[in-house]
């Protein structure tokens, strides 16, 4: 959400200077919220063995952490404004369940340095991390997580198996909807899309979505949502369901966007997934 101040702020920008108040747009667009982390997360981080992986392309470092386990090896990517130890229900049972389990913060998330990322840094960070660990056996991504879970899948990475939690499907959307709600006219929101094309070389159109690069995984698939969710809409993951080769599918109710990561029949159904 964006304060009113700022939408103002935008509001004005926009009509002296459509760069000026692309730059700012880009600012706010980049900068993830950094929330306070429960008790529990924070006794789960210093259960992992924790090192820091220099992410080359982006010249960036994150914080990765490894639960070890004599099962095959399960990487986990968080969402927007999230960070690893949001899935900390998941990494507990599949610890119990032996897996060889991986988690990092994203930059600018979580204990990672920083102040901004972009969605192909969260791409990068997944496709590095797995080479150091490669064969990975599964992914788990939640939210924006998802989508770079399934782009990494479609275009990067052999797996057996991704999970997806609220997955976001189309990236154009995501960005019509920050144009619309910061009010941002026809010129400055040109401007946006292409330097976000410079900087990233990722042309953000109608293709740029889940529902189309799901056709381009082999890997068996188990998609999760849920019905009240009110960050993502269910009709996203149903329209990402239609296009899955070798999926399966549970759909919630009254769970939301987060609560979801954290309720046991969820939590069940994923390790089943995985272990069968």
């Amino acid at each position: 959400m964006i304060p009113k101040a700022i939408i103002k702020l935008l509001t004005f920008l926009d009509l002296i200077s459509p760069y000026l108040c692309m730059r700012f747009a880009v600012y706010l667009w980049t900068k993830p919220s950094k929330l306070k982390s429960l008790k529990l997360e924070e006794e789960l981080l210093l259960s992992s063995e924790s090192f820091l992986l220099k992410v080359k392309p982006i010249n960036k470092t994150i914080n990765c952490y490894h639960w070890r386990g004599e099962g095959p090896k399960i990487l986990l990517v968080h969402g927007w404004s999230g960070r690893a130890s949001n899935m900390f229900k998941i990494i507990q049972k599949l610890k119990q369940n032996n897996f060889d389990v991986y988690a990092f913060d994203a930059p600018a998330h979580g204990k990672s340095n920083g102040s901004n990322t972009n969605l192909p840094e969260f791409i990068t960070c997944i496709e590095s991390l797995a080479l150091k660990l490669n064969p990975i056996y599964a992914l788990v991504g939640h939210s924006l997580g998802g989508f770079a879970s399934v782009y990494c899948a479609a275009k990067k990475i052999k797996l057996d198996k991704i999970v997806l939690l609220c997955p976001v499907n189309s990236i154009y959307q995501l960005f019509e909807t920050f144009f619309n709600y910061a009010r941002l006219k026809v010129k400055t929101r040109e401007l946006m899309i292409n330097y976000f094309f410079e900087k990233t070389g990722i042309k953000i159109n109608t293709e740029l979505a889940s529902e189309k690069l799901v056709k381009q995984i082999n890997s068996k698939v188990l998609l999760i949502h849920d019905q009240s969710d009110k960050q993502l809409s269910i009709l996203d993951s149903k329209r990402i369901k239609k296009n899955i080769v070798n999926g399966t599918f549970y759909f919630t109710k009254g769970l939301g966007h987060s609560r979801l990561l954290r309720n046991d029949k969820v939590v069940k159904k994923i390790i089943s997934f995985l272990k069968n």
